[in-house]
């Protein structure tokens, strides 16, 4: 059986810059994740997460979709690639703490 996640849990796991396993749809994923924010076309709630496993890459997750969150292990740094001005996210929630803050040069 799924086990929801409330919003409240993935605002802790991103403010507390945590590595998390999870269910996504029929996926398994682990995961660093980096923002919580909203979807520029339709102000859902996505996540920027920056998957280990099944494949290395990042992906920008529907928050409706995660089921069976587990918190691992604390994420050590950003990594180079970053960018929270993806064009896909219309306002940012939530920066993991390890995250650049400033504009992207």
């Amino acid at each position: 059986m799924r086990t929801s996640v409330s919003l409240q849990e993935i605002r802790s796991a991103v403010r507390g810059g945590r590595r998390v396993a999870f269910s996504y749809g029929k996926e398994q994923l682990v995961a660093d994740l980096y923002l919580l924010g909203n979807a520029k076309k339709t102000g859902a709630y996505v996540v920027m997460a920056w998957c280990h496993q099944p494949a290395p890459e990042w992906r920008l997750l529907r928050y409706h979709m995660i089921y069976d969150l587990e918190l691992l292990s604390p994420v050590e740094g950003c990594r180079s690639d970053f960018n929270p001005h993806d064009p896909r996210i219309g306002a940012i929630s939530i920066l993991a703490p390890f995250a650049p803050r400033g504009p992207r040069s």
